[in-house]
């Protein structure tokens, strides 16, 4: 179970704006462990952009940490045990990247993120604000008229690769380690869970 952190737009005084992740995201397994990961980032006048602190305990004990890890997850980070001994350590810079590879544009379904958001994508390479707003619109406005029709007709748009349950008993207990845990439905649309027959048939 993960709780996605919160992005914001740094930058804005350097005339250099560029989105960082904010608060924290807890995943927890149902094997008794719990990882929490910190985001922070260069504040108006300290720190570093892309920083983050993380820490891996079991439930409920998150005073006592098993591994520890801290750095920027687009530079350099250190891994460490809980005696705070160096165990491991990672250096983006010096990594190789593995070729991401996509259909062309116009392969791709309507809805997909690189196909929908092109001419916002491109707008913002050339530094049109105005068009970017424009086409952002755009898609916001379409979307929300997808969901008056739904509504309307009492349908639900459905997910290629998730199907929505009531309850999930798992999940409700997982939930728990969270703090303040539970199912944001504004944010959410309740619970989805990983269908493989969906994924079979794509």
């Amino acid at each position: 179970m993960i709780t996605l952190p919160a992005l914001h737009i740094e930058g804005l005084i350097t005339g250099s704006p560029y989105v960082e992740l904010e608060k924290s995201t807890y995943i927890i397994s149902s094997t008794g462990y719990t990882s929490k990961v910190d985001y922070s980032g260069k504040g108006w006048l300290s720190g570093k952009k892309n920083s983050f602190t993380a820490s891996m305990y079991k439930h409920g004990k998150e005073k006592e940490p098993i591994y520890l890890v801290e750095g920027q997850w687009t530079d350099t980070f250190t891994i460490k045990d809980a005696h705070k001994h160096t165990v491991d350590s990672y250096d983006a810079k010096k990594t190789a990247k593995t070729p991401l590879q996509v259909k062309p544009i116009e392969q791709q379904d309507a809805l997909e993120s690189r196909r929908a958001w092109s001419k916002v994508a491109d707008a913002i390479n050339k530094g049109d604000m105005n068009v970017t707003s424009q086409e952002k619109t755009l898609i916001e406005n379409s979307q929300r008229e997808m969901r008056k029709k739904e509504q309307a007709s009492g349908t639900e748009w459905q997910r290629r690769f998730f199907t929505k349950v009531a309850n999930h008993p798992e999940f409700e207990t997982l939930v728990k380690e969270v703090p303040g845990g539970g199912v944001d439905a504004d944010q959410t649309g309740g619970i989805w869970k990983f269908d493989p027959a969906k994924a079979q048939g794509t």
